[in-house]
């Protein structure tokens, strides 16, 4: 390791390295204190001498006179009649090494999951692509679902990361789906979780297996699925509400009614730039979204919002990429919106800046009670743009313009945007065959 402070250190190299210490530390019942100013070989070095020195319970000695330059000692091993085995290699320095090698994998086994946890959302934050939305989730799922879930009386959390067996899985998932609130989906991304965190165990040698690669999900109780068919605008919503909004230029009025007739997210609709807009061919290229995202503290708390502009779509594929076409009523929006606008960079800027998606969801409820339709969110606009365009043969054109990589992801944005719950259409061809 080289002689360096935590503060010349990479935050996620820092961290870990130190927490390993601090565990270390912690396990052996070893209080030291530590400070930015001492570096990590110092801190180290004076914790591996306890351990050697006052920890380790048996003598190191010089055994050069049965093998040259050979040191020996015990390690403690219960599986032996004496309760221990020999460990010996060719120089004190190897043997001490090979000493700090075996205490640090009894504090690996000893790691509580929480700690794990902890350690993977770092991880995860500094080391992968994982967004930000994703790394509020998956510690929402910790907080919510598995934190202080007893299991033969002790919560899940304060098991250590080598007790955790498909056995002991299975129990946590049948405790949390025995009454069944719990939905498939929910236990699914539960499941994400902690399969999750123990690859990332793996990656650390803290283990060797998945445990949970071996739990059938499938044996589980669940809470069935609440029926969505009809959580969507109707058609007669959306011309009422797209009628109420047609005088008005407000920003948000216009980015709503915009939306209405693309099959654009918010966050697209968000980062959607003059640059990208061409009146003369009559298209719109989808490129930018913008985001308000926290950042995530060490101590896993979040920091304000800021605005993130990102150059690739949800999906993270080229599908995410495209060209729109523009029909007369988009047109006619984004030339008020021009008048509005004339030289932002942004299509929509109240106030200056890109529009919020919470305060376009919170203008669109209010323009929704004032038109006097139920509310729905804005990610709902994309369900009935969907469903609207969808005529039973071209589920491979709207798929492409949703920017979705697979057709079976559009078939879950399909609604029934008349809402006809006798459907006298479907009972024409039944009975008795009709004359030609």
């Amino acid at each position: 390791m080289q002689d360096q402070t935590t503060s010349q250190l990479n935050k996620y190299e820092s961290l870990v390295l130190l927490h390993d210490l601090l565990e270390r530390a912690k396990l052996y019942n070893v209080d030291f204190e530590f400070s930015d100013n001492m570096s990590m070989r110092e801190y180290r070095t004076k914790l591996e001498k306890h351990i050697i020195e006052e920890i380790h319970p048996y003598r190191i000695y010089d055994n050069s006179k049965v093998v040259p330059g050979q040191w020996a000692t015990y390690l403690p091993d219960p599986s032996n009649p004496r309760g221990r085995k020999p460990l010996r290699r060719n120089s004190y320095e190897k043997l001490c090494d090979a000493l700090i090698e075996y205490y640090t994998e009894q504090m690996h086994l000893n790691m509580e999951l929480s700690y794990l946890f902890n350690e993977w959302i770092i991880f995860r934050r500094d080391e992968t692509s994982a967004k930000k939305a994703s790394i509020r989730k998956f510690i929402s799922l910790w907080r919510t679902h598995i934190y202080g879930v007893e299991i033969d009386g002790r919560a899940m959390e304060a098991y250590r990361v080598s007790e955790i067996t498909p056995k002991l899985l299975y129990r946590f998932f049948r405790k949390i789906t025995k009454d069944r609130t719990y939905t498939k989906q929910m236990v699914n991304d539960i499941r994400c979780v902690l399969s999750g965190m123990f690859s990332y165990a793996i990656e650390r040698d803290i283990i060797q297996m998945n445990p949970i690669r071996d739990v059938d999900l499938r044996r589980l109780s669940y809470k069935p699925n609440q029926d969505k068919t009809d959580n969507v605008f109707t058609k007669d919503d959306v011309w009422k509400l797209l009628n109420y909004l047609e005088d008005d230029t407000d920003p948000y009025s216009l980015a709503i009614q915009l939306d209405f007739n693309l099959f654009a997210r918010v966050g697209e609709i968000a980062g959607l730039m003059w640059e990208n807009v061409d009146f003369e061919n009559r298209t719109v290229y989808i490129c930018h979204q913008i985001n308000y995202e926290p950042e995530l503290n060490d101590d896993l708390t979040f920091s304000e919002k800021k605005m993130v502009t990102e150059d690739y779509l949800k999906g993270c594929t080229s599908h995410g990429y495209r060209t729109e076409y523009l029909t007369d009523e988009a047109v006619a929006i984004l030339k008020k919106a021009k008048t509005v606008n004339p030289d932002g960079k942004y299509v929509f800027m109240p106030f200056g800046k890109p529009i919020v998606t919470l305060t376009f969801n919170k203008r669109l409820r209010k323009y929704c009670e004032a038109a006097g339709i139920p509310y729905h969110s804005s990610h709902k606009i994309r369900f009935y743009v969907a469903s609207t365009a969808f005529n039973g043969d071209n589920l491979l054109q709207v798929s492409r313009m949703m920017g979705h990589s697979q057709v079976s992801t559009t078939l879950h944005y399909l609604r029934d945007v008349n809402q006809d719950k006798t459907c006298p259409d479907v009972f024409e061809n039944l009975g008795k065959p009709k004359n030609g």
